[in-house]
């Protein structure tokens, strides 16, 4: 090593993204299907936001009874673990839960409109578009949910 410009990693001592993976994963094992879960990895992450996540979530044809358990799950583990001070993955839970409650009857009757195949979708941007292009989707379907229950 040359004039002590790098310092040595250590694959003990995890760093940041290290932490908040342990932390996102402890918060979310076992809740929900796979699908569920992967979302819900996705949103404390920070790779979707709370709405495109809300919306993915409503897609994946998931009861208003169950994205309430969900949402309310993981709510719960984020408040009862002592250890998860990563306040991001805190800030990212406290925003789908905030978001959640303040759209609960909209997220109500767009599963029901899921559900009987009354909600017309626009194109789903293609996998090579990339998660950016998938967010921001998602988003613009949860922007149209709540506008049509306003």
């Amino acid at each position: 090593m040359h004039g002590g410009s790098r310092r040595e990693l250590h694959r003990d001592h995890p760093g940041r993204e290290g932490i908040e993976a342990e932390l996102v994963g402890r918060l979310t094992q076992g809740v929900g299907s796979d699908a569920t879960r992967r979302t819900l990895v996705r949103c404390l992450d920070g790779e979707l936001s709370a709405r495109a996540a809300l919306m993915q979530l409503i897609f994946s044809g998931v009861s208003a009874t169950a994205l309430r358990e969900l949402v309310d799950e993981v709510t719960a583990r984020t408040d009862a673990d002592s250890r998860a001070g990563d306040s991001l993955v805190r800030d990212r839970a406290d925003a789908l839960t905030r978001l959640f409650v303040e759209n609960e009857a909209a997220c109500a009757r767009a599963t029901q409109r899921i559900a009987h195949e009354t909600w017309s979708l626009e194109a789903a941007p293609r996998i090579e578009a990339g998660a950016d292009d998938e967010a921001a989707y998602y988003e613009r379907m949860f922007d149209t949910l709540v506008a049509s229950a306003a």
